[in-house]
């Protein structure tokens, strides 16, 4: 009936519900705010040792918003894996007794730029703050409430968005080990020797395009590319293997935000 919700609805939002409910709502930050970014939200668990977490909860805003909409699959599920495994880590007394662990996860937006601004938050705790020319209104001292020390970040989720992060965190030594990112710029331990993947790299799909062109006896090959690190880096992998066994033909990169389909696609079929 108009105006009522099937218990499908409620159904497909039952995870959401659930992770709200245990955990509370997703709660603007005081720490390290940028001005403009009202979308700035964070789940904050206590604990005696302190995990970061970031998480595409939200997509990548548009009309100079920085957050979207919200990404379940992607998003919101894995978030909820972690809350999962945290949970099942701290109601174990044999893991790690008489420890518990806390977590700290912000929301990236799928955005590299607004993930770095988030990660300030991480690395808050290692940064001296000088309060010497600082008085309160008596005369005495201020008292500077240091925020909780992360001491290994969980995340994240685009290659693009670990790689920005990871800049951030290998100054002040922070472990990073990501759930997602594949680009092969992230194996380059000489830039990235904090970083860490539970994922194989692309060089691995690449030789496998490679493969499936061999098996398929083509010889002629055009790329297309999501832009970014993940795309960009992916396609170069694959033409670094390929030049050896094929003629590869134009490539084509699309950006994140394109226009409609209708307008840049028949330019793309026709380019290729």
């Amino acid at each position: 009936m108009p105006g009522k919700r099937g218990l499908g609805w409620w159904w497909a939002r039952l995870p959401l519900c659930l992770l709200l409910s245990l955990y509370g709502p997703w709660m603007p930050s005081s720490l390290g705010k940028p001005k403009g970014h009202p979308h700035m939200n964070s789940i904050r668990i206590d604990g005696d040792i302190t995990l970061g977490g970031l998480f595409p909860v939200h997509g990548r805003g548009s009309e100079g918003k920085a957050c979207g909409e919200l990404k379940k699959e992607k998003g919101i599920h894995r978030l909820e894996a972690m809350l999962f495994a945290l949970d099942r880590i701290n109601n174990d007394p044999d893991l790690l007794p008489n420890i518990t662990l806390g977590a700290r996860i912000l929301d990236t937006c799928s955005r590299d730029t607004h993930a770095l601004e988030q990660s300030l938050t991480f690395v808050q705790a290692l940064i001296e703050k000088d309060g010497t020319e600082v008085r309160c209104g008596s005369g005495g001292p201020p008292i500077i409430t240091k925020p909780e020390r992360v001491v290994g970040v969980i995340g994240a989720s685009g290659s693009s968005v670990s790689i920005m992060v990871a800049n951030i965190l290998r100054l002040f030594k922070i472990p990073q080990i990501s759930y997602a990112s594949t680009a092969p710029d992230l194996s380059d331990n000489s830039r990235y020797d904090f970083f860490s993947r539970v994922v194989p790299s692309d060089t691995y799909q690449a030789q496998a395009m490679v493969d499936i062109v061999r098996a398929l006896k083509w010889n002629y090959v055009s790329t297309v590319a999501s832009e970014g690190s993940y795309g960009e880096s992916g396609v170069e992998a694959f033409i670094q293997k390929s030049r050896e066994d094929g003629c590869l033909g134009g490539g084509e990169v699309v950006h994140r935000q394109p226009a409609h389909p209708r307008t840049w696609f028949p330019r793309l079929r026709a380019e290729l």
